[in-house]
């Protein structure tokens, strides 16, 4: 495996996971970079040879702001427009300024509902919409307690973590900052 990115980041070194059901939680404010941290950690694991599945929601961006969310399905490599912060792009569920499309969510949520084994499953992200409106990626908690995984990397916002750790999970946390920091 090429270690130069996971050496620093002995939590997501893949060859010290024992038995399966491993989680770590990828945390940071908006715009710190979890995304294409997650997107870095999949190339290395891709490269490596290992089984990836989940979902990962890249920004789509004019004039270096953000105005779109796609989402991209690991195992097939589709994707959507997820949400939107043009108005009237997509109809859907309202959150703060972005619209988000139920039907790519419930796509989203049969892919996740497709994991059987596999060596890493990342979901992206796990956030407001699911712990405060029950909407979003729910498939991603059943999957989470599956355990149908070595690794699963989950991308929670600092504010949501202690809800999930509520919910009984147990995970390692990987903070990722606006400066491109990794604090462990």
């Amino acid at each position: 495996m090429d270690m130069s990115l996971l050496s620093k980041i002995s939590i997501l070194d893949f060859s010290h996971l024992s038995g399966t059901g491993n989680i770590v939680v990828i945390t940071g404010e908006r715009g710190a970079g979890k995304t294409t941290f997650c997107q870095q950690i999949i190339k290395v694991y891709k490269n490596a040879g290992l089984s990836i599945c989940g979902v990962i929601t890249p920004g789509r961006f004019k004039d270096s702001q953000k105005n779109g969310i796609f989402v991209i399905d690991l195992a097939s490599g589709q994707s959507r427009l997820l949400a939107s912060a043009i108005p009237e792009e997509l109809d859907g569920i309202r959150f703060g300024h972005w619209t988000f499309d139920s039907h790519v969510f419930e796509w989203g949520n049969q892919c996740l509902g497709q994991i059987t084994d596999s060596d890493v499953v990342v979901i992206d992200e796990l956030g407001p919409l699911e712990f405060e409106l029950h909407s979003g990626w729910m498939t991603g908690f059943e999957i989470l307690r599956s355990q149908k995984y070595r690794l699963a990397i989950a991308v929670i916002r600092p504010e949501c973590i202690n809800a999930f750790s509520k919910m009984g999970f147990d995970f390692q946390v990987k903070e990722i900052s606006i400066y491109g920091h990794h604090h462990i």
